[in-house]
């Protein structure tokens, strides 16, 4: 394990140079061709064996270890978001409107730079390694075309690692957090399309206001958690847009208001959004006006295997210490990602790195313009994935 250790170190001015090349050139859905490019210069330089997704610039790649054995993947997300960096570093993206703002970037390199560690020590490796370079985390397409082009056959386990303050706030920078269980929220997407009659702000008699009627849904749905569901749910209604109207004196025919629905129970998700609808068309009738309820089923819950949780936190804990490796949350983790589909087919572990750090200034959330993560504590992403490569392939 020390041999380990000391190899993710010497790699480390690597992995945060790689880092800072995929943050300059984020790219989103997936067409990442950029991205990608960067991915397969690493490991032609390795001479790691690869296979381009025939349906989107997703890369698989394999390292056979010497002795036959069990087969063991990694997974990193490669896109970024629609989001203006606003965090002045040298390397900030180059590409208007669009960040690596979840830590993606963050991912990639992490993996690239595991490749390389594993890599050296292949000869040591009982099975092999599975190396899964991802589009479309952020859409939810990237995992199901992975599984459609056979990313999983042969495969026995998968983990994937992520980066920033998912975990928590409270914790220090370069903690992980490996969860047995339930891990994570299933989402659904909603669009609500208030449709009113529009007029001039000086006669709203003559027509029906859907901001007005927009903003009532909104205002309702708050009481949804609080009023309709069992204390301590482990779910979340959000509203993440509002758009109506360009001018200050016209009500325009219609609002569009876009959302999330996460619960961890699938009973509560889809009571949410029953009773989102209900509200919706309830609330456009009583004012006059209509509401169109579209929602799209998105990825479902992330759940760990227990075993292999326990697994991979022991293997991260004889890497990088007991006291930076926590097994349980004082609260439910509400994220999503579409690493869940991976989950739903064969064990897997979805776990965090804490890269927050107030004393660097770095303290701005996912998704958030000012996003960013503390490098230093990056090579432990790399440890913990060798030393659990290392355990598993025991």
């Amino acid at each position: 394990m020390k041999s380990i250790v000391t190899q993710c170190r010497q790699i480390e001015d690597k992995l945060i140079s790689l880092r800072r090349e995929l943050h300059k050139c984020p790219e989103i859905g997936g067409a990442l061709p950029r991205s990608r490019a960067i991915v397969c210069r690493e490991l032609d330089a390795l001479g790691i064996p690869y296979k381009l997704n025939a349906g989107d610039d997703g890369v698989v790649a394999e390292i056979k270890g010497a002795k036959d054995g069990k087969t063991l993947a990694f997974r990193a997300d490669m896109d970024a978001l629609h989001l203006t960096e606003a965090t002045n570093l040298p390397f900030a993206s180059e590409t208007k409107g669009l960040m690596h703002g979840c830590g993606h970037d963050a991912h990639t390199a992490i993996l690239l730079a595991a490749a390389a560690v594993l890599n050296a020590q292949r000869d040591t490796l009982c099975g092999t390694v599975r190396l899964l370079f991802q589009t479309g985390e952020e859409t939810g397409t990237g995992a199901k075309q992975m599984l459609a082009e056979g990313a999983l056959d042969g495969v026995d386990a998968i983990c994937a690692i992520h980066v920033g303050n998912l975990a928590g706030d409270s914790l220090p920078a370069g903690a992980v957090v490996v969860l047995p269980g339930a891990v994570s929220a299933g989402k659904d997407k909603f669009t609500l399309t208030v449709r009113g009659k529009g007029t001039h702000t000086a006669f709203p008699e003559k027509g029906v206001d859907p901001i007005l009627v927009a903003a009532r849904i909104v205002n309702a749905c708050e009481e949804l958690s609080a009023r309709e569901l069992p204390v301590g749910s482990a779910a979340v209604l959000s509203f993440g847009s509002f758009l109506a109207g360009i001018d200050h004196n016209t009500i325009p025919d219609t609002a569009l208001l876009k959302g999330s629905i996460r619960a961890q129970d699938v009973a509560v998700r889809s009571f949410l959004g029953e009773r989102l609808t209900d509200i919706a068309e309830g609330i456009a009738t009583a004012f006059r006006a209509t509401c169109e309820v579209e929602i799209k089923r998105g990825s479902a819950t992330v759940m760990n295997d227990p075993a292999l949780s326990a697994l991979v936190s022991d293997a991260v804990a004889a890497a990088i210490g007991e006291d930076l490796v926590f097994t349980s949350l004082p609260s439910p983790l509400m994220g999503s990602d579409d690493f869940a589909n991976y989950a739903a087919k064969i064990p897997a572990v979805y776990f965090f790195l804490c890269t927050n750090n107030p004393e660097k200034g770095i303290t701005a959330a996912n998704h958030n313009p000012a996003f960013d993560v503390d490098e230093g504590v990056l090579w432990e992403g790399v440890a913990a994935y060798c030393a659990t490569a290392a355990a598993y392939l025991k």
